[in-house]
């Protein structure tokens, strides 16, 4: 079994239906025996190349990740930093040095806090470090990712809220794969963060048997514009050890993204992207950038600086998950 850390907050925990083994709540959140899958890399993406700090990535010359937390409040089976989720990791003796590398650095103009959560820290923990970012001379802008006001809505506090205000603008990316993640207690989560001065934008993780079906996605997508967010990013899996199972064909990734171009709005309509292996940077999945290799399941992916990078496209087929969302939407 994967080794990768488990813990489900009882609020996700609740949304599961159990009676059917399909259900996309569950297959986020339990482990299953697939996890033993082989291939896929411990660090798909190269992070420990690209550290400034133990605590610090850079990947792009204008933009840094900021490791703040190793903690989450449930942990995704697809994750792409397994190799150190849920393990102690203090970022407190690094903090100073990662940010005197943004400070010091003026092509640095944007920082996004990631983890982890940021929101599992504790909100002065979280005002302190926001605090510190905006007391630098340039006008950073931050962004805060997080599945906090997604799978334990309750963990975001008053005084998470009020960080977030003294901080303001901070980009708030809330990472969301399904229409029934959306309920009334997340979406007041979202409410609360956009009066605090939170601007909300969405990512989602393309899942096979999860949310690799058009009509799911438009679901999922339309509601969130409907809630104020914007779907800012829809990411294919990256080739990390333990989550093969999950992956989907990236055509059927275009396939999915005709689909909603024909039938969302603009807003609704997120960018298909792809982390390049090795830590090449994120490149949309389109002829542009993607070669396919005939005979082979190899993808060659061609980054803007002309890089090269490949991925392995050896995804088994999706199947249709029998959710019916299809025929509410009135598109089936």
């Amino acid at each position: 079994m994967s080794l990768h850390a488990f813990r489900v907050p009882r609020y996700y925990l609740d949304l599961i239906d159990f009676a059917n083994p399909l259900c996309p709540i569950r297959g986020q959140a339990i482990p299953s025996l697939a996890e033993d899958g082989e291939g896929g890399s411990e660090d798909p993406l190269g992070e420990e190349g690209i550290s400034l700090t133990p605590v610090l990535l850079r990947r792009h010359p204008d933009r840094c990740v900021f490791l703040v937390s190793s903690e989450c409040a449930m942990y995704c089976r697809f994750c792409n930093r397994r190799r150190f989720a849920g393990k102690p990791m203090d970022p407190e003796p690094y903090l100073e040095e990662s940010y005197a590398a943004i400070e010091e650095d003026a092509s640095i103009r944007e920082v996004i806090l990631s983890g982890g959560d940021p929101l599992m820290l504790g909100a002065g923990k979280l005002r302190s470090i926001l605090e510190r970012l905006r007391s630098m001379e340039k006008r950073l802008v931050i962004r805060l990712s997080t599945r906090v006001p997604v799978v334990c809505p309750d963990l975001l506090s008053v005084d998470h809220l009020k960080a977030i205000e003294a901080a303001s603008p901070v980009w708030v990316v809330l990472h969301v794969n399904h229409p029934r993640e959306i309920t009334d207690r997340s979406l007041a989560a979202v409410g609360k963060i956009r009066r605090a001065g939170g601007i909300p934008v969405s990512q989602t993780v393309l899942l096979r048997n999860i949310n690799d079906c058009p009509h799911v996605l438009l679901r999922l997508f339309e509601s969130l514009v409907e809630a104020g967010v914007k779907p800012y990013y829809l990411f294919q899996l990256d080739d990390v050890r333990g989550a093969s199972h999950f992956k989907v064909k990236l055509e059927r990734g275009r396939e999915i993204m005709a689909f909603l171009r024909l039938n969302a709005s603009g807003l609704a309509v997120p960018q298909y992207a792809l982390d390049i292996p090795g830590g090449l940077g994120k490149v949309p999945v389109d002829a542009e950038h993607v070669r396919y290799q005939e005979g082979t399941t190899t993808v060659q992916l061609i980054s803007p600086s002309g890089e090269i990078g490949y991925y392995d496209n050896n995804a088994e087929e999706s199947a249709c998950m029998k959710c019916g969302i299809c025929e509410k939407t009135g598109n089936g």
